[in-house]
């Protein structure tokens, strides 16, 4: 339905967009180490005094950064395995139903061109056929 090339020329732009797009972000964090690279005073919501206390924490700037850009790298690294994930499964449900295709179209070949009995003869004979018709009658009789 669509030409290779297409699906190559996408993949090709989507990965050079990715890879300047992570330059980009690594250019800008640097710039804004830089430029801050003290300690950040962060407050503790409400919801979590419970848990950490009612203080107030500093948090050195790179390392903030750091978790900031690891959870959507953690994030995209994890939508990645999940598409990889489903397009291997599609793969394998695919290989099952042709070999499945594949076993029925095995299974049904004598019905298809059923093969020729070999201790039968070609032609039927009429007097077989009344030997063995008076042999059913005469062993089903009622007890």
């Amino acid at each position: 339905m669509y030409d290779r090339g297409v699906f190559r020329s996408l993949r090709f732009i989507a990965t050079a967009t990715m890879v300047l797009s992570l330059i980009g972000l690594g250019v800008v964090a640097g710039l804004f180490l830089v430029v801050n690279s003290g300690w950040v005073p962060v407050a503790i919501p409400p919801w979590f005094t419970p848990v950490f206390g009612n203080r107030l924490y500093e948090i050195r700037l790179p390392a903030l950064i750091a978790g900031w850009l690891a959870t959507p790298v953690l994030l995209g690294a994890l939508v990645l395995s999940t598409m990889f994930y489903v397009w291997r499964r599609r793969q394998y449900e695919s290989l099952v139903g042709r070999l499945e295709r594949e076993l029925a179209e095995l299974r049904n070949l004598p019905f298809k061109e059923p093969a020729p009995l070999e201790d039968l003869p070609e032609v039927p004979s009429a007097e077989a056929a009344r030997v063995m018709h008076a042999l059913d009658d005469d062993s089903y009789d009622s007890p």
